[in-house]
């Protein structure tokens, strides 16, 4: 989708600051997170490193030091800053606390990766955040599309918007409502049960917690 959200330029103007922090991304799943990383990616032109961890099962501490490694290895064979983009950076067990050790050992080394994290869940990243990496952060908020931004990427009414809300994802969908009601169900509503709610609770009957769901009927 060509279109884009005010907030890449927010977040670009944030990367090319100095003192360089972290720069941390957090909102709802499908809300256009890591469509909005691309475009930063385009604007800045730096040479990156992208990577999810939007797997079934977590990726252990390591992955993220892996992937600054060869953020790093981009940046010795390169002039400027390197991005490095790391999506759901929530799903890796304890996150925060190697994050933190490699950010504070790139400022003591003058290193030139510039991270990006992405979170589709701010309760997990926010927690992260204030515990372990306090002081060393900007925190940008990539919320649901409001209706000026609907109305000049997909040309709708705001009574378009006030139905269907601000999901990008579920545009192509709205003149099938059938069709637009099962992907909310299925592409929206399940995955955060799935991989969202039971990650930050342990659920003991979640066939349970699926039936209680009254969206699926809607």
């Amino acid at each position: 989708m060509g279109f884009e959200r005010p907030l890449v330029a927010e977040v670009v103007a944030a990367l090319e600051r100095t003192p360089a922090l972290l720069q941390v991304l957090v909102g709802p799943r499908q809300v256009g997170k890591s469509t909005a990383a691309s475009h930063v990616e385009q604007r800045l032109g730096w040479p990156s490193r992208v990577a999810s961890a939007d797997a079934p099962l977590p990726h252990p501490p390591e992955w993220i030091e892996t992937q600054w490694r060869l953020a790093r290895a981009t940046a010795a064979t390169t002039q400027g800053p390197v991005l490095l983009v790391l999506d759901e950076i929530q799903k890796v067990r304890g996150w925060s606390e190697v994050v933190k050790r490699l950010w504070d050992e790139e400022k003591r080394s003058r290193g030139r990766v510039r991270p990006l994290l992405l979170g589709s869940s701010a309760l997990l990243v926010q927690r992260g955040l204030t515990e372990s990496l306090a002081g060393r952060f900007f925190l940008h908020r990539c919320t649901h599309w409001p209706w000026p931004e609907c109305r000049d990427a997909f040309g709708w009414t705001l009574d378009q918007w006030l139905y269907f809300g601000g999901y990008p994802g579920a545009a192509p969908f709205i003149l099938d409502e059938p069709a637009w009601k099962r992907y909310v169900t299925d592409s929206l509503i399940e995955t955060v049960l799935a991989r969202d709610v039971l990650q930050m609770q342990t659920i003991t009957k979640p066939a349970l917690l699926r039936q209680t769901d009254s969206l699926r009927g809607y």
